[in-house]
C-alpha cells in the first residue's frame, strides 16, 4: 500500500509516533462481512486505537493516500480546526464522529495530523 504514497515517509512517522502512545495500537479493520474465526482485514485501511476505550478508533488510515481520518468533530468549527491545522478538511458523510481529515503529503502535513490525533487520543 505504501508505494503509491508519495509521502510514504512522512506517513510511517505518523504510524511510529502515533503508536508510541501509551495504550495505542495499529489494528486492521472487521468488515461488515466478517465470519467468526476469520483475521482483520489490513488491506485498505487501518485503525489506530487506544486500549481499553469503548469509543472505538482514535483515528483511521489511508497507507496508499496518506489520508488520515480522526475521531474529531468541528462541523460548526470550520474556522477553530483550520486556526489548528490549515490543511485539514471536513467530512460531509459518514460516522458523525470522524468528520475532520487530513492528508499527509509533507512534513508540515505529517505535524498537523500529528497535532489532530493527540487531539483525537486524548478524547478517546
Amino acid at each position: 500500500m505504501l508505494t503509491r504514497n508519495p509521502a510514504a515517509e512522512q506517513f510511517v512517522a505518523f504510524l511510529e509516533e502515533t503508536t508510541s502512545w501509551p495504550n495505542a495500537a495499529l489494528h486492521g479493520v472487521k468488515r461488515k462481512t466478517h465470519q467468526e474465526g476469520e483475521p482483520l482485514d489490513y488491506s485498505d485501511y487501518l485503525r489506530l486505537r487506544r486500549q481499553g476505550s469503548q469509543l472505538g478508533g482514535f483515528a483511521y488510515v489511508y497507507a496508499d493516500t496518506g489520508v488520515v481520518n480522526l475521531r474529531l468533530n468541528y462541523d460548526s468549527d470550520a474556522a477553530t480546526l483550520h486556526g489548528i491545522a490549515p490543511d485539514a478538511y471536513l467530512v460531509p458523510k459518514g460516522h458523525r464522529a470522524y468528520r475532520v481529515s487530513v492528508q499527509i503529503t509533507d512534513e508540515d502535513t505529517l505535524r498537523q495530523a500529528l497535532e489532530l490525533a493527540e487531539m483525537a487520543y486524548k478524547l478517546t
